[in-house]
């Protein structure tokens, strides 16, 4: 029976994970990426020095166009900042800043 691309396997929790016995080891970085990464670093550095870079980036009219291809060559050279979230919760009881400025400065003692 063949698969079509809708259908998924169903994973199997009966059968225990085998142990890894081939490919790289964990932490090895894969050297087919790093090569390719430093090929497309080489081309955008060489078409950057010879100044087509940026006449060709500046006869783009459009500001909006602009904008949207440096975001999007920004994604190659920047970490992505990861959304992040504090909950604070304070006690009902709790003073104020100015409550507890005044009780330094000795205003909250009568």
């Amino acid at each position: 029976m063949q698969r079509t691309a809708t259908q998924q396997k169903e994973p199997s929790s009966d059968r225990p994970k085998r142990a890894k016995s081939g490919g790289r080891k964990k932490g090895t970085p894969n050297k087919v990426t790093a090569m390719t990464k430093n090929v497309v670093a080489d081309l955008l550095a060489e078409y950057n020095s010879s100044g087509l870079m940026e006449s060709d980036f500046f006869s783009i009219t459009s500001a909006k166009d602009r904008l949207l291809i440096a975001e999007r060559l920004m994604q190659y050279v920047m970490p992505k900042m990861q959304n992040s979230s504090i909950d604070i919760q304070l006690a009902d009881d709790a003073d104020t800043i100015v409550d507890k400025l005044r009780e330094l400065s000795g205003e909250g003692e009568k």
